[in-house]
């Protein structure tokens, strides 16, 4: 009987202190959640440009190979939509080795709502930009070693494929 006089007397949590307790919990996981993300893989810029390499190089490559040759489909026709993230700004850069140096063998420049929400006249203008400014410094950029066709399609040439994101 000893026992069950004490049971009343136990302390107890009131029902706002035990909310206002879980919340607090909730918000400083929802914080450290949020500050973690910049680390998380995936989540930062880098990752967007990485990404963004990858679906590129599937829309311009024809069988493993970029052509660049003269008679070549011009790079802002091979770019889709569907490989540009959303909201970005992107540029792409081919080059080939040519002797002891690299050169650019096709440049292009896709404005945010690419195709879809711009014209000919805004990839130009953004074009102009890139290569008189060159790229923002808080652009991501991501580079990948790839084969290039120059001269003709027999003429397959070391390059690289440069993607830059802001």
């Amino acid at each position: 009987m000893l026992r069950s006089s004490r049971s009343k007397e136990r302390a107890q949590t009131e029902p706002i202190a035990a909310i206002v307790a879980v919340s607090v919990v909730v918000i400083g996981i929802g914080l450290y959640a949020i500050s973690m993300q910049a680390v998380l893989p995936g989540t930062s810029q880098s990752a967007t440009a990485d990404r963004t390499i990858d679906r590129v190089w599937d829309d311009i490559e024809e069988g493993g190979v970029f052509y660049a040759h003269h008679d070549a489909t011009p790079l802002s026709d091979r770019v889709t939509s569907a490989a540009l993230p959303a909201g970005a700004t992107v540029a792409v850069e081919v080059t080939a080795v040519d002797g002891d140096r690299e050169r650019a063998v096709a440049t292009g420049a896709f404005p945010t709502g690419f195709p879809d929400e711009t014209d000919r006249a805004d990839v130009a203008a953004l074009e102009r930009y890139v290569e008189s400014e060159g790229v923002p410094d808080e652009a991501s950029v991501a580079t990948q070693s790839i084969p290039v066709a120059v001269e003709n399609e027999a003429d397959v040439r070391a390059g690289t494929l440069r993607v830059s994101v802001w």
